[in-house]
């Protein structure tokens, strides 16, 4: 029996980061067929240390991508059921291109120079606002944020609400002071009686440039504290009411206070529907994942700028068709 173990850990752990695949998986077949003779331990140690051994060979990017796929809710898209009201639904690209995304793998197919001018890479087409994909990606997170909070009973929820006009001079240098703000949702109830919460969207690419050598906590309380920054003093003092960020990444995860509100809507949920919180936590979570996927995917392969040289805008076009006539008698 130990012979068996010994040999099945062996096979696992011999391949380092060449020739995982192969070997990694005929390691796990051993460990499958020594199973009904191991006990829970040692079986977990069959399976886990090859993962151990891969993510310590690995370099810094490929660790990144371990970390942030091990975040809660990153990888509910992988379990959840096709769906197609909950439009769970993905296609044999977008579903490959998903995974590619999560290990960071090179995408095929996309072309070498983006539409503005600058070279092409999964990075820049998630962070170029060319397209709009950057918008709708930031508008998908706000719609179903401001769905389940209205799920959850929540009074008076709004998106885009526009907030009170204050005196520049009375605030800090930090604080958005302009008479147009808008923040992303707003609701009354979320966590007293009778207060507005506001809520300000963000969400950040955790492999860019200037988050690539921080950890995923890091990035969030930096985001977070910039949130803050802008609207909080002002949310406070002028409109009497609570602010929260909410931070999400493009690879699946949220922020602290982004999973304290996702807490708070599914006990809130799940007493009104009389269900489990865990499942309705597991719901929400999955729905947010999906609205992250849907359009970080469109987002890669979309198309920026006019496709067709010939496309005529259509404000260039009159709708009234009818020609001039001076007279209206049957000839």
């Amino acid at each position: 029996y130990q012979r068996r173990v010994r040999e099945a850990v062996v096979s696992t752990q011999s391949t380092g980061s060449s020739g995982i695949n192969a070997e990694y998986g005929e390691g796990i077949r051993r460990a499958l067929r020594v199973r009904s003779t191991c006990n829970v331990a040692t079986f977990s140690m069959l399976v886990l240390s090859p993962a151990i051994v891969l993510y310590k060979d690995a370099d810094h990017l490929l660790k990144n991508h371990l970390t942030q796929a091990k975040e809660k809710g990153a990888s509910s898209w992988l379990t959840a059921l096709p769906l197609k009201r909950l439009n769970y639904i993905l296609n044999k690209q977008e579903f490959q291109d998903g995974v590619h995304l999560r290990y960071g793998w090179q995408i095929k197919g996309m072309p070498s120079l983006c539409s503005c001018g600058k070279k092409n890479s999964v990075y820049h087409t998630l962070d170029c606002k060319l397209g709009g994909y950057v918008s709708m990606r930031h508008d998908a997170i706000r719609d179903t944020v401001a769905y389940f909070l209205r799920e959850a009973k929540c009074k008076d929820v709004r998106t885009e609400p526009s907030l009170l006009p204050v005196n520049a001079e009375n605030f800090s240098k930090q604080t958005n002071t302009q008479d147009e703000a808008r923040l992303d949702v707003s609701a009354v109830g979320v966590y007293a009686p009778f207060e507005r919460t506001f809520f300000d969207v963000r969400v950040t690419h955790p492999n860019c440039e200037t988050n690539v050598y921080k950890s995923p906590d890091q990035v969030y309380k930096e985001h977070e504290k910039a949130k803050k920054d802008l609207y909080e003093q002002r949310i406070l003092e002028s409109e009497k009411g609570s602010f929260t960020p909410l931070i999400f990444t493009t690879s699946g995860g949220m922020g602290p206070l982004c999973t304290i509100l996702v807490k708070r809507i599914s006990r809130r949920i799940a007493e009104e529907k009389k269900e489990a919180i865990a499942q309705v936590t597991n719901h929400i979570r999955t729905r947010l994942r999906f609205a992250l996927l849907k359009s970080t995917l469109i987002a890669l392969r979309g198309i920026r700028g006019k496709a067709d040289k010939n496309y005529t805008s259509i404000e260039e076009i009159s709708f009234n068709l009818i020609p001039q006539r001076n007279s209206y008698e049957i000839p």
